[in-house]
């Protein structure tokens, strides 16, 4: 049983480390294509506020592995949808979008102590 446990926890974190990887690589995506595009790179102060919240559980539940894989992973392209939203203006999408990952709920850390 403790080697199916720590096999089970191999995969959450090499899950975590490929949520981590894909919002990474798809947020740098955006931000060089909005650059291309000539875009402001302006971001709204309420957007900016949820998206440290967001990123926070996002990247908490990833780690705690309390949730399916595919749950986080769509709540970090929703955050992305969320962020080019906010970048085009659509500040009430954009914010709507992220209240949507909120839905989430809070961590079980299941007795660890986080860093």
């Amino acid at each position: 049983m403790v080697k199916a446990l720590a096999g089970n926890l191999r995969v959450l974190r090499a899950l975590h480390c490929a949520v981590k990887t894909t919002i990474f690589g798809a947020s740098l995506v955006m931000m060089i294509e909005s650059m291309a595009q000539g875009q402001s790179q302006t971001f709204h102060e309420a957007c900016a506020l949820k998206e440290v919240t967001v990123i926070t559980l996002i990247d908490d539940h990833g780690e705690a592995g309390d949730l399916p894989a595919t749950r986080v992973s769509n709540a970090a392209l929703t955050m992305l949808r969320a962020r080019a939203a906010c970048y085009e203006g659509r500040v009430s999408e954009a914010l709507t979008l992220y209240d949507s990952i909120l839905d989430l709920g809070p961590v079980a850390f299941l007795n660890r102590q986080r860093p």
